[in-house]
């Protein structure tokens, strides 16, 4: 257990490595004979450099979020506009469609009519 390494994660989001503390063979006697182990953590402050950068880079990355939600904004309009297009056409041909029906009832009774007429036709023959 000579050889070890404690990163301990900061408030501020980023990882502090720990000072590996040099210790007797008595007072390694007294810690692995210990259940605590009492680590001293101090503070690291980020230095400004690194957090303009953090900031920039945050900056940046909402604005390519705007960018990114305006564009699927456009996208959804554009659906919208395009479904409302296709709801014309289906209206268009819901028309055509009733009206091809109508002339298909139509010719149905003409047929049926046809169909009588010559049926009397072949029973008052056979009289």
């Amino acid at each position: 257990m000579d050889n070890y390494e404690v990163n301990v994660l900061t408030r501020k989001g980023g990882w502090k490595k720990l000072p590996q503390e040099v210790v007797s063979s008595e007072d390694e006697l007294k810690l692995n004979s210990s259940e605590n182990l009492n680590i001293n953590v101090t503070d690291d402050p980020m230095d400004d450099r690194q957090s303009e950068d953090i900031n920039n880079n945050l900056f940046e990355n909402f604005t390519e979020i705007n960018k990114i939600i305006n564009k699927l904004k456009s996208v959804e309009n554009e659906k919208n506009v395009l479904i409302n297009e296709l709801n014309n056409l289906m209206k268009d041909f819901e028309i055509r469609k009733n009206s091809l029906d109508k002339k298909l009832i139509n010719i149905q009774k003409e047929k049926e009519m046809y169909d009588k007429a010559i049926n009397l036709i072949i029973s008052l023959k056979s009289v």
